[in-house]
C-alpha cells in the first residue's frame, strides 16, 4: 500500500529547538534547530514512504484568529535565533526532494487534515508526523500519528486505540474533549473549572457536546451543580472552543497526490546547503565519496543525540575548552554533618560557593515565589584542596526518604556564610536564588556571578539553561547524571522531583553546583568590560530587587473585577440581542462564517479583503465595514469586549494569592533579546491603557489601607535616547525647549496646522514612534489607513527634515554589520546573525533590529539603573516604608504611607531623571491615588 507521510514542520522545528543545545556556524548563523530537523527527515526516510510534504504555518493571521482575535495570544513570541531557521528547514526539504506547503488561512493542522483526507480516499496510508493532540482527531484505521521524539527517539504510533488510551474517548470524540477543557497554550478558553478528567467523564457519558447540553440536569460528575453552573453560564464560550479546536479538512488545495510523490530532490544544492551548515558528519554520511573529513571537525561542529549524555561532544568544544572533572555528592542528613562541612571549609573569604536549589513538583525551569523547596547543593571551592560537593534535602516525599532538614535546622547554620560578602557566590538565577533562600527564611549576599546572565549578555538570542551552557562551553571528566526532567520521567509513570531517589538528585543537583561555579567564573572573564559593568552593575542587583518585589505583590481588589465581568458579560448579551433584533435571527458573533452571511450576503455590504473561506471579518475589516452600517461598529464593541473579559477579567482574580490578597507576577531577566524584563503569571505588559475599560481594569490594583500607589512613568524616553544618539538638531531642540515633540513634527512636516492639529499631530506622532521600530511604508499605510504610497512620502518628508535621524539610521545598520551586532549606550551587546542572511527577509528583520537595539535595548537599560537607584534610595530612607511593586514598559509602581506620599514621590522622580545622563533631560510623569488608574487620571 502507498503511503503519505505528511511532517508538521513547525512542531518538529521548534521540537529540535527546544531539544538540542545552541548550534551556530563559524559565521554566527543560527542551526541547531535545522540540524535536529534533518535528523528527522533522515530517520522517516528510512520508513521509505511512497510520498511525502511537509507543512509549515505561515504565520499572521488566520481563520482562528478572526474567530477569536486572543487565539494563541499568550504564546510566547518565537525565539530570534530560531526564526531564520523556518527558512532553512524548507530549502532543506525541497532539497531532500519533499513537497513543501503553508499554512495561510487555514494553519497548518488543517492543510494536514485536508491532505489527509485526500489521501484516505486514494486508499493511501497516511501518517501525520507531530506531536500536536489536534491532530489526534484524525486517526483512524488508515490515519496514524508518528510522534518521533518519544521511546528515546524510536518513536511512538497512536491510532484510534493508542488515542482512546491516552484521553479515555476514540478521535472522533476529542475535539469535544479539547473545547471542554481548552487549552493554555493556543489560549483556547474551554469552560472555567473543567479539565481533562471531567471533560472526558462528560464525553464518555453523553457522547457528544450537543448531547452534553440539552441533558445538563443528568450530570452526575463530582461538583456537579458547579460544573452545570459552568457550562450554562459559558455556553456561548464553548461553542467558539468547539469551533477552534475543529479541523477543517475541506481547504481548496491545488494539490494532487502525484505532487507528493518521494524523488531524490537536488543533490548538488543540498551537498552545497549542507556545507555552508557545516554538517560534515551528516555530509559524509549522504556523500561518502566528497573526500575525507577529520573527526575533530565532525565532533566539533555537530551534536547528535538531545539527551544529557551529548553534552560530552558539544559543538562548540575547542582546544582552550576548560574540562570539569565530575565530583562524587555527599548527601547530608544532620545538622552535625553540616556543621563539619562548614568547619572544613576554613576562612570564607578565600573560597568559592557554587549553589544549585531544586524546587519541587514536575521540575520547573526555575523557582518561584509559589515552589517548594526539594532540596539545594553547595559546592565550596578552596585554592588549596579539594572540598566535595553536598546535597542538603528539604522535601524529599516518599517511603524511606531521608528526613527534611527545617529552617530551625539550617538558619544558625547557613545563614552566617550565605550573608557574608566576602564569600564568593556563584548562583544560576540570581531571583530565584533568592526566593528559594526566602522560603527558608535566609538571604544572601556577595553573588558575583550568575551564568544565565552571563550568557544572556554575551547573546541573549541562545538558549541559557545550565545545560544548554554546559554543552557550549565545557568538557566534562565523567559521566553526566540525567537532567531533572529526565529523572522525573524515568519512572513507570512521570513524577514530581519529591518522589525521585534523593541519592539520584543529589547527583544532578552537586553537578548543577559544580558547573555554576565553573561556569560563572568562565562566562564572567569572557564578557567584555562593559557587559562585566552590566552584570555587576545592573543585572545581579536586578535580581536581588525583582525577588523582593515578586514577594511583596500588589493589592488586587478582585470585586472590581467581578463586578466588570459581570458588567461586560451584560453588555456582551445585549449586544448579541441588539443584533439579533436588528437581523431577525440569532447570530454567533464569534463565527466567521456567520459573520460574512449575515455582512456580505443579507446586508450586501462591500468587502475589502479575501480569505481563503471569503471575505474578511476581521478587526481591520470590521474598522472599514463600521462607515457602512453601524452594526458592524457593534460586532467590533462586541470582539473588543470578549477579549479584555476573557484576558484580563476572569483570568486576574486566579492569579491572587489567597493568603495575601495580592497578585504576584514572576518578572524575567533572560527571555526579551532588547534587554526589557518580560513577566509572566499573569503578563502585566499588555494591560490597555487607552481604552476606558482598560482604566478601569487598572481600577482593580489598589493600594493598602493608609497607603498610596505611585506611578511613575518616563515621557517619551525612546524619542529622548534617539535625539542623544543622532544628535538631530531639530530633536535636540525639541526637548531642550521642552517642546510637544509630535506637534513639532507636525509643524515640520505639513506647516501650520491649525485647522487640523489632533489629525497631523496623530501622524506625527505614529511617525516619530515608528521610526524607532523601523516601520515601513506598508505598516504606517495599515496603521493610519492610508495608501502605502502617501505613507512613503511621509516618511520620506520626515527624513528630509530630521536627517540627523537618517544618517544616524543608515550609520546604524552599517556599524551592525561590520561588527556583527548592536550595542546600547551602556554596552550591552546583541549579535544579530539576520544581517548575515542570503534571504532578504530575513536580512531586512536583522537591519530593523539593528536600528531599534541602540533605542530600545539603551531604554530598557536605563529603566533597570532607574529601578536599582530608586530601591537604594528607599532603603536609604526605610522610615518612610515604601515599596517598589511592578514594572511595566518605562514604569514603576510603588506604595507608600500617606504621610509619607509626596517625600516618596519627590525622591522618586529624582532618581528616574537622574539615572542616565542624556543630551536632553529625562523626564518623568508622576503621579499618585488610592488605585493604579487614579496615578493615570
Amino acid at each position: 500500500m502507498e503511503s503519505l507521510y505528511i511532517i508538521d514542520g513547525s512542531n518538529l522545528l521548534f521540537r529540535a529547538y527546544h531539544a538540542l543545545p545552541f548550534m551556530k556556524t563559524t559565521n554566527g548563523v543560527p542551526s541547531g534547530a535545522v540540524f535536529g530537523f534533518l535528523h528527522m527527515l533522515l530517520r522517516l526516510e528510512e520508513q521509505n514512504p511512497s510520498h511525502w510534504a511537509v507543512v509549515f504555518d505561515a504565520g499572521g493571521k488566520s481563520v482562528r484568529t478572526e474567530l477569536y482575535e486572543h487565539y494563541k495570544a499568550h504564546r510566547p513570541s518565537c525565539p530570534e535565533d530560531l526564526v531564520p531557521q523556518f527558512d532553512m528547514a524548507s530549502r532543506l526539504a525541497s532539497m531532500m526532494g519533499m513537497k513543501v506547503l503553508y499554512g495561510i488561512e487555514g494553519e497548518a493542522d488543517d492543510v494536514i487534515a485536508t491532505l489527509s483526507k485526500q489521501a484516505q480516499k486514494e486508499g493511501m496510508r497516511v501518517v501525520i508526523v507531530s506531536s500536536d493532540k489536534d491532530l489526534m482527531q484524525l486517526c483512524s484505521e488508515k490515519i496514524v500519528l508518528l510522534d518521533t521524539m518519544k521511546n528515546e527517539g524510536q518513536g511512538i504510533f497512536y491510532g484510534p486505540k493508542e488515542v482512546e488510551e491516552k484521553f479515555g474517548v476514540p478521535p472522533e470524540q476529542l475535539g469535544d474533549v479539547l473545547a471542554l477543557m481548552g487549552d493554555a497554550s493556543d489560549n483556547i478558553p474551554g469552560v472555567p473549572g473543567i479539565g481533562q478528567k471531567t471533560a472526558t467523564q462528560l464525553i464518555q457519558t453523553f457522547g457528544s457536546i450537543d448531547v452534553l447540553l440539552e441533558r445538563l440536569d443528568e450530570i452526575q460528575v463530582r461538583g456537579a451543580e458547579k460544573v452545570k453552573h459552568a457550562l450554562r453560564e459559558h455556553r456561548s464560550q464553548l461553542s467558539l472552543s468547539q469551533q477552534l479546536v475543529k479541523l477543517q479538512d475541506e481547504l481548496t488545495l491545488d494539490i494532487r497526490m502525484s505532487d507528493l510523490i518521494r524523488h531524490e530532490g537536488k543533490k548538488e544544492e543540498l551537498k552545497k546547503f549542507l556545507s555552508e551548515l557545516e554538517f560534515k558528519r551528516v555530509l559524509l554520511r549522504l556523500f561518502p565519496k566528497e573526500g575525507e573529513i577529520k573527526e575533530e571537525a565532525n565532533q566539533k561542529n555537530e551534536t547528535i543525540h538531545a539527551d544529557s549524555s551529548s553534552l560530552q561532544k558539544s559543538h562548540l568544544k575547542t582546544e582552550d575548552t576548560p574540562t570539569l572533572l565530575i565530583e562524587e555528592v555527599q548527601v547530608l542528613t544532620s545538622k552535625e554533618q553540616v556543621a563539619a562541612w562548614i568547619n572544613e571549609l576554613g576562612a570564607w573569604s578565600e573560597i568559592l560557593l557554587g549553589i544549585s536549589v531544586q524546587a519541587s513538583g514536575f521540575q520547573q525551569e526555575s523557582f518561584s515565589r509559589s515552589s517548594k523547596p526539594c532540596g539545594m547543593a553547595l559546592y565550596a571551592k578552596h585554592p588549596s584542596r579539594k572540598i566535595a560537593p553536598i546535597y542538603l534535602p528539604l522535601g524529599h516525599l516518599y517511603l524511606g526518604a531521608p528526613l527534611s532538614f527545617t529552617n530551625e535546622d539550617l538558619i544558625p547554620l547557613l545563614q552566617p556564610i550565605l550573608a557574608d560578602a566576602r564569600c564568593q557566590k556563584f548562583v544560576q538565577g540570581v531571583k530565584e536564588t533568592h526566593l528559594f533562600l526566602a522560603t527558608l527564611g535566609m538571604s544572601i549576599a556577595g553573588v558575583c556571578s550568575d551564568p544565565s546572565l552571563c550568557s544572556y549578555l554575551h547573546d541573549a538570542g541562545q538558549k541559557h539553561d545550565l545545560f544548554s551552557l554546559v554543552s557550549r562551553y565545557l568538557r566534562i571528566e565523567g559521566e553526566i547524571p540525567k537532567t531533572k526532567e529526565e529523572w522525573c520521567k524515568s519512572q513507570k509513570r512521570p513524577v514530581p522531583l519529591e518522589s525521585v531517589d534523593v541519592l539520584q538528585v543529589a547527583q544532578t543537583a552537586g553537578f548543577e553546583a559544580q558547573v555554576t561555579l565553573c561556569l560563572g567564573m568562565l562566562l564572567k572573564e569572557r564578557l567584555p568590560k562593559d557587559s562585566q559593568d552590566l552584570l555587576e552593575k545592573m543585572e545581579i542587583p536586578l535580581g536581588h530587587l525583582l525577588a523582593k518585589m515578586e514577594q511583596h505583590g500588589i493589592l488586587l481588589d478582585t470585586k472590581v473585577l467581578e463586578r466588570l465581568s459581570i458588567e461586560v458579560g451584560a453588555q456582551l448579551r445585549t449586544i448579541e440581542s441588539d443584533v439579533a433584533k436588528e437581523v431577525g435571527y440569532d447570530v454567533n458573533l464569534n463565527s466567521p462564517k456567520q459573520l460574512q452571511e449575515l455582512l456580505f450576503e443579507k446586508l450586501q455590504l462591500q468587502g475589502f479583503k479575501k480569505t481563503k473561506t471569503g471575505l474578511s471579518t476581521d478587526a481591520e475589516a470590521l474598522e472599514m465595514l463600521a462607515e457602512q452600517h453601524p452594526i458592524a461598529k457593534k460586532i467590533l464593541t462586541h470582539r473588543t469586549l470578549a477579549k479584555l473579559k476573557n484576558t484580563y477579567l476572569d483570568l486576574f482574580p486566579k492569579w491572587v494569592d489567597p493568603k495575601t490578597s495580592r497578585l504576584h507576577t514572576s518578572y524575567h531577566q533572560v527571555v526579551a533579546a532588547t534587554g526589557r524584563l518580560s513577566s509572566t503569571e499573569p503578563n502585566l505588559q499588555n494591560i490597555p491603557i487607552r481604552t476606558s475599560l482598560g482604566m478601569q481594569i487598572r481600577r482593580a490594583f489598589v493600594a493598602a489601607p493608609s497607603m498610596a500607589l505611585i506611578s511613575a512613568d518616563y515621557s517619551q524616553i525612546e524619542l529622548r535616547v534617539l535625539a542623544h544618539l543622532s544628535q538631530d538638531p531639530l530633536l535636540l531642540s525639541s526637548f531642550l525647549n521642552n517642546e510637544d515633540i509630535h506637534e513639532r513634527t507636525a509643524i515640520e512636516m505639513f506647516g501650520p496646522i491649525e485647522g487640523a492639529k489632533s489629525d497631523m499631530r496623530r501622524v506625527a506622532k505614529m511617525i516619530n514612534y515608528g521610526i524607532v521600530y523601523g516601520l515601513t511604508d506598508f505598516g504606517l499605510g495599515a496603521r493610519l489607513s492610508i495608501p502605502r504610497n502617501v505613507a512613503k512620502e511621509y516618511i520620506k518628508e520626515y527624513f528630509s527634515r530630521y536627517q540627523g535621524v537618517a544618517t544616524f539610521m543608515t550609520t546604524l545598520v552599517e556599524k551592525a554589520k561590520k561588527e556583527g551586532g548592536a550595542r546600547t549606550i551602556l554596552g550591552r551587546f546583541r549579535p544579530i546573525a539576520e544581517l548575515s542572511s542570503g534571504n532578504y527577509q530575513v536580512r531586512a528583520y536583522g537591519e530593523r533590529v539593528a536600528k531599534n537595539t541602540p533605542i530600545q535595548g539603551t531604554a530598557a537599560d536605563i529603566l533597570k539603573l532607574a529601578m536599582i537607584q530608586v530601591q537604594k534610595t528607599l532603603e536609604d530612607h526605610k522610615g518612610l516604608g515604601a515599596n517598589m511593586l511592578l514594572t511595566v514598559h518605562d514604569e514603576l509602581v510603588l506604595e507608600a504611607p500617606l504621610k509619607h506620599q509626596q517625600e516618596v514621590m519627590d525622591l522618586v522622580k529624582t532618581r528616574m531623571e537622574k539615572a542616565c545622563i542624556l543630551s536632553v533631560p529625562l523626564s518623568v510623569d508622576i503621579h499618585d491615588g488610592h488605585s493604579w488608574a487614579d496615578c493615570k487620571s
